[in-house]
């Protein structure tokens, strides 16, 4: 093919395959990076929405615990 002699079917055939071959295979790394970015971005979400959720249960514990010390016995 580079010697400038035509090329035969089956080489171009061969060819043709590995383009082809290398485009599938370029596509299902570039799908398989989309689903990995997809399921780290859900994750940070979810961590974060833990966090607040903890935040929150602290927070409330916190106020209800000062005000049980602050209320005078009966």
């Amino acid at each position: 093919m580079l010697a400038g002699a035509p090329a035969a079917r089956a080489e171009v055939a061969d060819f043709n395959f590995a383009l082809i071959a290398t485009q599938l295979k370029r596509e299902q790394f570039v799908a398989k990076v989309r689903r990995l970015k997809r399921r780290g971005a859900r994750s940070l979400i979810f961590v974060g929405l833990v966090l607040v959720t903890l935040n929150f249960l602290f927070c409330m514990a916190y106020a209800l615990f000062s005000l049980t010390l602050e209320a005078s016995p009966l």
